[in-house]
């Protein structure tokens, strides 16, 4: 019986084994076909990708932990750290918009990555840093140069639109193809980051930096021909700043020269950015703990045992690989068929709590630890790894909040303009959560004390439980927006172009104007692209 079982089953496991095999392939090869292209005119842009990757793990995203690494006490060095942040995140929409309506994207990334050589050398040639007016300019050149990341990505989907001329081709491939470039050289630069350029001074590090940039922006000007963005176009940042500083009520009542098919299109644009300010306002808290993340969180690898053999570019890593994972393996995890957005972004906030709950209980054990040391300098027995669950965790918040909310933003933006301009808008509002942890850092310092000249002098673990209990009040107030402010998306949104605009003009227009509404439709979309 044995036997006879053994002669039934083995040739069916083998058939599925061969079965299985064959499919993997075929798997393989749609998706190769899918997301890769390889032309040599992709190389110029791929070349700058790497190079702009490789700075940033080896030194932009340890920027904090660099200052106090060279003296500044840790306040210092977490203000200038999140002033880069800062600004780097706002001048994503100046450098989009110079890009898309001015000198163009080819241009604009030269200027970028100057500005980030230039920033470069000023850290690796001033030092100390006590020259305060000379902190400033070196922290706008570097943000500067890496505000421009997202331009090169726009550049490698134009040339890869250029260069695939299959039937096949939709935007969606064309984004796909793009986006697999800039992953393979971060890859490619992670480890090079790991493996080679930490492990040896800083100021090699900066020195490598700049020659691999200058090296790689020299070869990008090469493609200068390769490359053509077509015609630029104007897009709306000068609506979100209207909307930003002005009250609707102003914007409509004192505008009375624009022509009503003006009026239409500005009002469209006005409400939409006005829907998302709630969920905007809530991504604060969201993006304070990112910014405790880039700064605070590297700071506690003071006095872990690391076998002098761990760089803390690391966890860098560790968190962009959780940031891209995570998402990725989420529909998996939490078992939905349904991608819902709100969803995401709630488990992404929740992740975010978590992250500081694992901060402050480290925090905790290891103030414990370092005031039995007689040398506050030397190594306790906790290890490096006690680090790695906290940066996984805000990883995963970073992928899921970033991923959710940009599809969110795009379910309630039905406007083209408005559309393409999601990550852009979405950067902005991060400055100012980045901004927000500096405030805090500040009023802490003065009124509670709890942020001395050192990390093991500091009380990192009160602040990290400050940030639980004001997550947790966030993710109250979300879920409240997210169930009764946008219980439907989709039927507000329409309800919103149509009935709350035509009320809104109805009390605002004069009533000769009113009669324009029965003009064709096409003459409404003519008049509006003669505006843009």
């Amino acid at each position: 019986m044995v036997i006879i079982s053994t002669s039934v089953w083995l040739p069916c496991l083998n058939s599925f084994i061969h079965s299985l095999i064959r499919r993997l392939k075929e798997y393989y090869r749609r998706q190769k076909e899918y997301y890769f292209i390889y032309k040599h005119r992709l190389l110029f842009a791929v070349v700058l990708a790497f190079s702009r990757a490789l700075t940033n793990y080896a030194i932009i995203n340890v920027l904090a932990w660099y200052f106090t690494d060279h003296g500044e006490d840790l306040v210092v060095s977490s203000i200038m750290s999140n002033i880069h942040g800062s600004l780097s995140s706002v001048l994503v929409v100046l450098m989009a918009n110079a890009a898309d309506s001015y000198v163009g994207r080819f241009y604009t990334i030269l200027f970028s990555n100057t500005a980030y050589i230039g920033g470069l050398m000023l850290l690796l040639m001033f030092n100390p840093y006590d020259v305060k007016w000379l902190v400033v300019i070196l922290l706008v050149l570097l943000a500067l140069g890496t505000s421009g990341d997202k331009l090169l990505q726009e550049v490698l989907t134009d040339l890869v639109n250029d260069l695939d001329k299959s039937e096949a081709q939709t935007k969606e491939r064309s984004i796909a193809r793009a986006e697999i470039w800039p992953r393979i050289a971060k890859v490619v630069a992670a480890i090079c980051a790991m493996l080679f350029v930490s492990q040896i001074g800083w100021g090699i590090q900066i020195l490598i930096c700049i020659v691999f940039m200058t090296i790689c922006l020299i070869i990008f000007c090469t493609g200068h021909n390769s490359y053509h963005q077509g015609q630029l176009t104007e897009r709306p940042v000068g609506v979100f700043f209207r909307v930003l500083h002005m009250g609707i009520k102003e914007l409509l009542i004192k505008r009375k020269s624009w022509d009503y098919a003006g009026k239409i299109t500005t009002i469209q644009w006005v409400m939409s950015l006005l829907r998302m300010f709630p969920m905007w306002e809530v991504f604060l808290v969201v993006y304070l703990i990112s910014a405790t993340g880039s700064t605070f969180f590297f700071e506690q690898y003071n006095n872990l045992n690391t076998n002098n053999q761990i760089a803390v570019q690391i966890y860098g890593l560790i968190k962009d690989v959780s940031s891209f994972a995570i998402p990725f393996l989420y529909p998996w995890i939490c078992g939905l068929r349904k991608n819902n957005e709100k969803v995401k972004v709630g488990v992404g906030m929740l992740c975010g709590i978590v992250s500081c709950v694992f901060a402050w209980q480290l925090e905790v054990q290891r103030l414990k630890r370092v005031n039995n040391l007689d040398d506050k300098n030397a190594n306790t027995s906790l290890s490096f790894l006690w680090l790695v669950p906290q940066f996984c965790v805000i990883g995963g918040m970073e992928g899921l909040t970033g991923e959710g909310l940009l599809n969110f933003y795009k379910s309630q933006m039905k406007e083209e303009t408005l559309h393409s301009y999601g990550e852009e808008y979405i950067e902005f509002v991060t400055g100012f959560g980045t901004f927000l942890n500096i405030i805090l850092i500040l009023i802490f310092k003065s009124r509670l004390g709890w942020f001395g000249n050192t990390v093991n002098e500091s009380r990192l673990d009160k602040y990290y439980l400050h940030l639980v209990f004001v997550g947790l009040v966030n993710f109250i107030i979300y879920c409240l927006f997210a169930r009764f402010y946008y219980k439907d998306a989709d039927r507000h949104q329409d309800l919103m172009n149509d009935d709350l605009i035509n009320q809104r003009l109805d009390e605002l227009l004069p009533c000769d104007n009113r009669e324009q509404d029965n003009q064709p439709l096409a003459n409404d979309e003519q008049v509006q692209e003669n505006q843009l």
